[in-house]
């Protein structure tokens, strides 16, 4: 009682200074892979929760979960983040280097933000300031591409000479690019315990090769091993590629929590990981044509997917409802197709977007949509002579009669200044992303548009054709076909860029499956998805009953919109949602075996390349898709970057605890990400299950005595 009293008065006295904050009472045990609270006694040793989150289970605080050899120790030590130097890094390729500086800078950047009082309004994209100005009353397009590939070509250069003088000096981590954000890291502005301080996080990278492009063929696994002997800790990497080498400093991230009571950081003083994603391709596709996304919120956008080892970012960038890509060669696009010449995206921001997206470990695929959403941007064609590039985009009839949403518009499809438009903007796409694969579109197309078209009634009548489905499909594998010779000869000669479409009958009964990816946006039980991959398609599963973020509170108009499932599919339905376990499902045969059918040489899952969620931008900004998105993307994320098969209310998983504090590092790092629990489940993870899972624990218990 007397103790209680002293420590009361303690309490109370101290909590009239402004600088007093209460003192923990719970100290953090790892029971059965789960952090327990306690409380903390003179007899008990503290350990924070942090630390506890850090060491518990085999994957302590991994996301996703690593798919080879783990092993973390027990104990963690404590570093100031001023110490982190990088020792050794070796690289065949100078731009691999330069990547690879730009990378452990980011890293650097990224571990101030986990103090918790480094300025939230601070957590922004990791750009110097801008020397391009959008708003400027004109832009000479031509010359904006032409400064960018001079600055490439300086960048490039420098890197070679910053790797000659390398050789004479030790490697320094900080850049002014890293200094504007350090110079708010409370770390700086008040000082460690002495054993923090003194404590050294060094970093050796070693790269074998020198590609520095992201493709589908890409190694992207690694090695990590982190080692501590007294007041240093060494972090070593080897990769085969530059993006093995990213996702090993975002793993190694994820060793590192902030540790309140020395104010430093603390790391897992030993650990052993080999990793690699099970999946090729995964994405996510932002629509940002039908809400303006600005570029910066893209690159936040960017930023989350790269915490969570995401590799491909479709830019939905055109639909009916605007055109706000700027064309270099078509600049009437963006003049009438913009919903204001504020809301554009020049080619400087283009390939700075894409630039920042490399350098995260992320390709682009932009999206230039058709046969169908095509309106905005296109209504200057008669004006210039070239006749109607779409049609139903300025009819009198309701949309519904000549569409599926809102506003209604279709390719002109036999009109041929159509087709050599798409060449110059396929060129311009080829210019400013130097992409991997082109999405086509391809869905969403109305045959009453084609029906009610003056144009079409003559052209079919002209050629004694009849108004029939069957000649309204010829009309869609008419543009295809030319639209597809348009985007091989952009792409010249020495490029091989594969273009993407949506699954539709169009595709199904049209489409080269050695020539297309086909994005599967059917639902999970829909017996169309085993067709495409019997037919011998290399498919990108996009199930929108499962994998679809803008399904929460949809209240727009069309099929799109008003496709949503009944039920919003939660973290749990985006981490279960199996493309292999779907296709066995299916009566594929050997799906997830890997084994070769019959009379084939590649396995089903060498066409399976991979996921991707959807976020169309009906009722969605940049303001709403951040919490839409995460960290449901990121339960998607470990399912196709470890494929995990052990059940999410088994007694062995930890997929709920791992996301939480995945949700909360993110946070941590500047991403609104929505929470999935009571931040009461974190501090006592036995304690937040459903009926289900206590049933599954309980049963595993019983197996076990």
């Amino acid at each position: 009682m007397r103790k209680l009293l002293v420590i009361t008065l303690l309490v109370a006295s101290a909590a009239a200074q402004s600088f007093y904050r209460l003192p923990e009472p719970f100290t953090y045990n790892c029971q059965n892979s789960q952090c327990r609270r306690a409380e903390r006694g003179d007899s008990r040793e503290y350990r924070s929760l942090e630390t506890c989150q850090l060491t518990c289970g085999k994957f302590g605080a991994l996301w996703p979960q690593p798919t080879g050899d783990v092993e973390l120790s027990p104990e963690t030590v404590s570093f100031s983040p001023k110490n982190v130097k990088v020792t050794k890094m070796a690289a065949t390729n100078p731009k691999v280097s330069q990547m690879l500086e730009e990378a452990v800078n980011y890293f650097t950047r990224n571990i101030h933000f986990l103090h918790p009082d480094f300025p939230k309004e601070r957590k922004t994209p990791f750009l110097q300031e801008e020397q391009y100005n959008k708003n400027a009353d004109s832009v000479d397009a031509y010359q904006v591409i032409q400064q960018q590939r001079l600055r490439t070509e300086q960048v490039n250069q420098e890197a070679i000479e910053q790797q000659q003088q390398r050789q004479q000096r030790p490697y320094y981590t900080i850049n002014d690019k890293t200094e504007q954000y350090l110079k708010y890291s409370p770390f700086l502005k008040e000082r460690s315990t002495p054993s923090a301080e003194n404590h050294d996080l060094n970093i050796e990278i070693t790269v074998t090769s020198p590609e520095d492009k992201l493709t589908l063929d890409t190694d992207e696994s690694y090695t990590l091993v982190v080692q501590t002997a007294r007041q240093d800790t060494t972090a070593t990497i080897v990769a085969t590629s530059y993006y093995g080498a990213r996702h090993a400093l975002e793993t190694l991230t994820q060793l590192i929590a902030f540790d309140d009571s020395n104010n430093a950081l603390q790391i897992i003083e030993n650990a052993k990981i080999q990793d690699a994603p099970q999946f090729k391709y995964r994405g996510v596709m932002l629509d940002t044509a039908r809400n303006y996304y600005p570029k910066e919120d893209i690159m936040k956008f960017l930023d989350a997917m790269s915490y969570n080892k995401m590799n491909y970012f479709h830019w939905h960038i055109t639909d009916a409802t605007s055109f706000p890509m700027y064309s270099s060669r078509r600049p009437e696009m963006a003049y009438y197709g913009a919903y204001s010449p504020r809301d554009v995206y020049y080619p400087e921001d283009i390939t700075q977007i894409v630039e920042y997206a490399k350098l995260r470990g992320i390709k682009v695929i932009p999206e230039l949509d058709g046969p169908a959403h095509v309106n905005a941007g296109w209504q200057w064609g008669e004006k210039e002579g070239k006749g109607k590039l779409v049609l139903c985009a300025d009819s009198n009839e309701p949309w519904f009669e000549v569409g599926k949403e809102p506003p209604s518009g279709q390719f002109n499809p036999i009109n041929p200044e159509l087709y050599s438009i798409l060449g110059e903007l396929y060129k311009d796409m080829m210019d400013y992303f130097d992409p991997e694969m082109v999405h086509m579109g391809g869905d969403g197309v109305s045959f009453k548009c084609w029906q009610n078209s003056q144009e079409i009634k003559e052209y079919l009548a002209a050629n004694n054709r009849e108004p029939i489905s069957q000649e309204y499909f010829d009309l869609w594998n008419t543009y295809q076909q030319n639209a597809y010779a348009k985007l091989r000869e952009a792409s010249g000669p020495y490029r091989r860029v594969t273009p993407i479409i949506q699954a539709s009958s169009y595709a199904l009964n049209y489409a080269d499956k050695d020539s297309y990816i086909v994005q599967l946006s059917q639902a999970s039980n829909d017996p169309s998805i085993a067709k495409y991959i019997n037919d011998g398609f290399k498919v990108i599963f996009s199930n929108e009953d499962q994998w679809r973020l803008d399904c929460v509170a949809n209240s727009f108009y069309g099929e799109k919109a008003e496709s949503c499932s009944t039920e919003i599919p939660t973290w749990r339905n985006f981490y279960e949602n199996s493309p292999l376990d779907m296709l066995e499902t299916l009566g594929v045969a050997n799906a997830r075996s890997g084994q070769l059918r019959s009379g084939e040489t590649n396995s089903i899952r060498d066409q399976v390349l991979g996921g991707e969620a959807t976020l169309w931008s009906f009722d969605t900004d940049a303001n709403g898709a951040p919490s839409k998105s995460w960290p449901r993307v990121s339960a998607m994320a470990e399912r196709l970057w470890s494929d995990p098969l052990t059940p999410l209310n088994s007694g062995e998983d930890t997929a709920a605890k791992r996301i939480n504090i995945q949700r909360k590092r993110m946070a941590d790092l500047g991403v609104r990400a929505d929470p999935i629990q009571p931040q009461f489940c974190m501090q006592d993870e036995g304690a937040c299950y459903s009926q289900e899972q206590y049933l599954a624990r309980s049963a595993d218990k019983a197996q076990q005595q």
